[in-house]
């Protein structure tokens, strides 16, 4: 079987299952985000999820930058 997919080989075969615990989606203004928990406050981004290519120009979601955890109400 050929998978053809922009998506890296890591994601496809994951090495181990604690990549995946620490990360989870949240939502943003450009749409949803894939990102890993590096301690209780902040966060890395690791993918914008998005369908308009204009959101990938915006610097703020670029992959590996890190963002403070807001407090949910």
């Amino acid at each position: 079987m050929i998978l053809y997919t922009m998506m890296p080989q890591e994601y496809i075969f994951p090495n181990d299952d604690h990549t995946f615990l620490t990360q989870k989606v949240i939502s943003c203004e450009a749409g949803p985000l894939i990102v890993e928990q590096i301690n209780p406050s902040q966060y890395r981004i690791v993918r914008l999820l998005s369908s308009n290519a204009n959101d990938f120009l915006n610097e703020k979601y670029t992959p590996g930058t890190i963002i403070q955890a807001t407090p949910q109400l």
